[in-house]
């Protein structure tokens, strides 16, 4: 069996639409002056849930493509970007995550990738 990603995203967002659901039962559903700040990721994840199991249950179609890491490795490289921000600050922290971004994905030499990378840190601080 290949790995297909519309199960991977199914899979995702119902992990999403449950810690929706679980994390809405601490925030409460109900206040004195009305709805309390649970309801609405409880309802969201509520309505996510079996809209995703009705969406896994359509056949694949033969021309989908296999699952890719690149879309992950994305995510890493901008989680790490969220995680080094207030610690390192902008202009370091941009020009590392543009210049692995630009490396790895575009698959440019390291001097182009510092260039530009150099190029939209400095617009982006500018700007």
């Amino acid at each position: 069996m290949r790995i297909v990603p519309t199960y991977v995203a199914g899979a995702l967002l119902a992990a999403f639409g449950l810690v929706f659901c679980i994390g809405a039962f601490g925030l409460g559903f109900w206040t004195d002056d009305g709805p309390g700040p649970g309801l609405l990721p409880f309802a969201a994840g509520a309505i996510l849930l079996p809209l995703i199991a009705i969406a896994m249950r359509e056949p694949i179609p033969d021309d989908e493509t296999s699952f890719r890491i690149e879309p992950f490795g994305a995510i890493v490289l901008m989680l790490l970007f969220a995680v080094a921000l207030p610690w390192a600050g902008f202009a370091p922290t941009t020009f590392v995550a543009l210049a692995l971004w630009i490396r790895i994905f575009h698959q440019q030499s390291w001097w182009r990738a510092a260039l530009c990378a150099a190029a939209l840190t400095l617009f982006g601080y500018v700007h």
